[in-house]
């Protein structure tokens, strides 16, 4: 199996992956956007996809997926209210460089940016 066809598997099983996100709902938007970025974690983990396609995949999938789409949003917005041990290392990356493609500050790896 080539590379193009890893990353078409990888990409299928992330968006079948996709959870309800409930309407307006933070908590389930969140916990979609874990959902999500967790099996991209166990996928690099597993050295099924790298890290980079891993973040490449997360962007087209934020692209072509509403659900995901509102998920990463929120996320990226509330990124510093949230505890940091639930982040995978791939999910804090996405949501953190998303932050900064919206002209927001980037919060800090060692959190001294939370207020």
């Amino acid at each position: 199996m080539d590379e193009a066809d890893k990353s078409l598997q990888a990409y299928d099983k992330l968006q079948q992956s996709v959870p309800s996100i409930g309407f307006l709902s933070r908590k389930k938007r969140i916990a979609a956007y874990l959902k999500v970025t967790g099996l991209a974690q166990r996928m690099i983990d597993e050295q099924e996809i790298s890290e980079e396609q891993a973040l490449y995949l997360l962007s087209i999938l934020a692209r072509k997926c509403a659900p995901f789409q509102k998920a990463m949003m929120m996320t990226a917005l509330n990124l510093a209210s949230i505890d940091r041990r639930l982040l995978q290392p791939v999910a804090f990356k996405y949501a953190n460089e998303f932050r900064c493609s919206m002209q927001l500050l980037p919060v800090g790896d060692d959190e001294s940016n939370e207020t």
